[in-house]
């Protein structure tokens, strides 16, 4: 799902490989507020967490091999190698015997397995409508080992833009807590489409369901096009533009997150977005500042 084999660079959509990206810096700042006795938000709580190397794309020319990721202390903490059979992306390997599988329908991608130890944990199940993704259902197979323990962010948000992914991340941790039998877990994901950018997730998840809404800026996604778009027609299957604000609405939660670039040409070098969780009920409000910071080759 990640970065496949990049192709010509004459058509829109399709990924610069004068632009492609070498390393990923992040920073971030964040706060915790409470309503105090005089109804007003007060800050109990705040930190910074200082620019570092998050990640480094290693490329054979134009085929992404890898992405190495690291910590906020410089250390080496793991790496998505890609397996290609010729220019299709057949495997994403994260750990020593951590790997996802692809599988594809007349050229688009149909299923996405997780596996650890040749045990399948989770699966997810791609539904196309005229060229788009239209629904993911998410499957967990309740195993009792040790699940996940690296979930590929930078897989995903290929396909769903960055807060949704967070989203996924959430719910991935929803389905650990459950997984204490070998029950089978399932959630859909529905995803409505303006033009070439998501404009809508909703999550289903029994009779739970919150929904994302998107709005975008009309600058490239440094992402866009990293697929062969000539062979497997991947065009319309990530938002072609930069999100610059996201909303989700929830039983007694609200969130809100807001997007700001900096741009050199048509590609960002900065992207910053906050995001805030807040929850009424319990009368308190999460504040987090993300920076990324890109550089290309």
């Amino acid at each position: 799902m990640a970065c496949l084999v990049m192709v010509s660079c004459n058509k829109e959509g399709e990924f610069n490989p004068k632009n492609k990206i070498d390393r990923i810096y992040y920073s971030c700042n964040d706060k915790f507020d409470e309503i105090n006795d005089y109804g007003d938000w007060e800050t109990v709580d705040e930190g910074v967490l200082p620019k570092y190397v998050c990640e480094i794309w290693n490329w054979d020319g134009n085929v992404l091999k890898s992405i190495s990721h690291f910590d906020y202390d410089g250390e080496f903490d793991y790496s998505e190698t890609f397996v290609y059979e010729g220019k299709s992306l057949v495997s994403i390997v994260t750990g020593i015997a951590e790997r996802w599988s692809l599988n594809y329908e007349k050229g688009k991608l149909s299923l996405m397995e997780y596996y650890s130890d040749n045990e399948r944990l989770y699966s997810y199940e791609f539904t196309h409508d005229k060229g788009k993704i239209s629904e993911i259902i998410v499957t967990s197979f309740g195993s009792k080992k040790s699940v996940m323990t690296k979930f590929p962010v930078s897989v995903l948000r290929f396909f769903i833009p960055a807060a949704n992914t967070e989203a996924l991340i959430k719910a991935i941790a929803k389905i650990n807590e459950k997984n204490t039998t070998k029950e089978v877990y399932t959630y859909n994901i529905k995803l409505e489409w303006s033009g070439k950018n998501v404009s809508k997730a909703t999550y289903i998840d029994g009779a739970y369901t919150n929904t994302y809404e998107y709005t975008y800026d009309e600058k490239m996604n440094p992402y866009y096009g990293l697929f062969d778009l000539e062979r497997f027609d991947f065009e319309d299957l990530l938002s072609k533009n930069n999100i610059t604000r996201c909303v989700k609405r929830d039983f007694d939660d609200y969130y809100e997150c807001n997007y700001i670039y900096t741009y050199k040409g048509k590609v960002p070098t900065m992207q910053t977005y906050t995001n805030t969780d807040y929850n009424y009920s319990l009368g308190y409000r999460y504040t987090v500042t993300n920076n990324y910071y890109f550089e290309y080759k």
